[in-house]
């Protein structure tokens, strides 16, 4: 498994989801809130997930956001720390 940090994970969450939202990656905050902030809806959310489990798992292996976990997502820092409690970092 390769080495990979805490500014790794958040420029990546940061990138697919700019990616999604078609917005510049650089008006992103960890304290914004998907659907508030972003005005992110469920079907962007589905394709943020898909696209950080693509990624992540390109860098360490088979990475997957549970289910039952999305619903604890709410800002974009929930999601930085979400990836790098699940990967142990």
């Amino acid at each position: 498994m390769s080495a990979i940090d805490r500014d790794t994970i958040r420029a990546t969450v940061v990138k697919c989801l700019a990616a999604v939202l078609e917005i510049d990656p650089g008006t992103i905050t960890e304290s914004q809130s998907f659907k508030d902030d972003l005005g992110a809806d469920s079907i962007a959310l589905v394709e943020f997930v898909f696209d950080l489990e693509s990624e992540f798992s390109a860098m360490v292996g088979e990475f997957t956001v549970d289910d039952e976990d999305l619903q604890a997502l709410a800002t974009v820092g929930d999601a930085v720390e979400y990836v790098v409690a699940a990967l142990g970092r």
